[in-house]
């Protein structure tokens, strides 16, 4: 009981309090890969505490003399006496549905985001693949439309886009910088990383608000990173340009753009000069996401390493 006292306690701090701080936190434009990785282990975190939470209930580890032979037989025993006990019946059954519907909406929220994700990316590739050019110079489709447009659709098959009107609208430096930009994002593989933080922030958004925002800020994590890997190969400079054309844009579905995401924000990143996390700082971070999936795992298998280190020493 104390355990899933602990577990729902990390998971309702860590959800309400952890996600609002990272949220308003600064650092996350400086270290935008980063901040993607802690969103990310920020929610797997709560996922698994209020999952390791309902099993704690269904499933008590009361402390049990017992050698490392029989370890595996405790699982039995405690449901047994969980159930013997007055309210014991109750408790593992609220823990169990807990933990059962936890599962089944974590799934559910998965295979949607995927499945919805692969339908509007295969629309995508057959449209564009019907009403565009392959561009040798450039390596990407280009559609006839006068508006100017740059986006990327990731996966196995995917493909960058550019429209006619955008080629006769940018300087070949410009071009160049659109280009790495889109390039970043499928090297970084950002499709997979945003549909990841869909699945987990719908999961999490009915109980925790704070993820119900949180989507917004992945994305534009997500362009932040692609700024750099187009900053480090063409410059500051073209990057901007590029940008400040292509401001109006939105991205279509299923598309990662360079103008998708908070323009303004990214132009003032661009015009000083490039700053990061230093290196103690980016150790703390990073220590600081592991850390976050860790602590459920190891509140959850306490009870169990304490009983297996029993039996250990009673053998030695």
């Amino acid at each position: 009981m104390i355990d899933a006292l602990l577990l729902a306690t990390y998971a309702a701090v860590a959800g309400t309090l952890g996600a609002t701080w990272l949220r308003e936190a600064r650092w996350p434009a400086l270290a935008p890969r980063l901040a993607i990785a802690a969103w990310q282990a920020l929610s797997m975190s709560v996922l698994l505490s209020l999952a390791a939470s309902g099993l704690a209930l269904g499933i008590s580890f009361s402390h049990v003399s017992a050698d490392v032979a029989r370890f595996f037989s405790l699982c039995a025993e405690n449901l047994r006496h969980g159930y013997a006990s007055p309210g014991g019946a109750f408790t593992a059954l609220l823990g169990l549905t807990l933990f059962l519907m936890l599962i089944s909406r974590t799934t559910w929220c998965a295979v949607r985001a995927l499945v919805s994700d692969r339908r509007e990316r295969a629309a995508r590739v057959a449209a564009f693949d019907m009403v565009g050019r392959r561009d040798v110079a450039t390596g990407a489709l280009i559609v006839e439309h006068e508006a100017p447009y740059a986006f990327c659709i990731g996966g196995r098959h995917h493909r960058i886009v550019l429209t006619s009107g955008l080629l006769s609208t940018l300087r070949p430096d410009e071009l160049d910088a659109v280009l790495a930009h889109e390039h970043a994002h499928l090297r970084q593989r950002h499709h997979t990383a945003l549909v990841a933080c869909r699945a987990l922030f719908a999961t999490l958004a009915p109980v925790f608000p704070a993820f119900r925002t949180a989507m917004p800020l992945v994305q534009l994590y997500a362009e932040l990173c692609a700024d750099d890997g187009a900053r480090r190969r063409v410059g500051p400079g073209p990057l901007r340009d590029a940008l400040a054309r292509l401001a109006c844009n939105p991205a279509p579905a299923g598309t990662l753009a360079a103008s998708a995401q908070d323009v303004e924000a990214r132009l003032s990143r661009l015009r000083g000069r490039p700053r990061r996390l230093s290196v103690g700082a980016s150790a703390v971070a990073a220590f600081g996401i592991a850390a976050a999936v860790m602590v459920p795992l190891v509140l959850a298998a306490a009870p169990a390493v304490a009983i297996a280190w029993e039996g250990i020493c009673r053998m030695a």
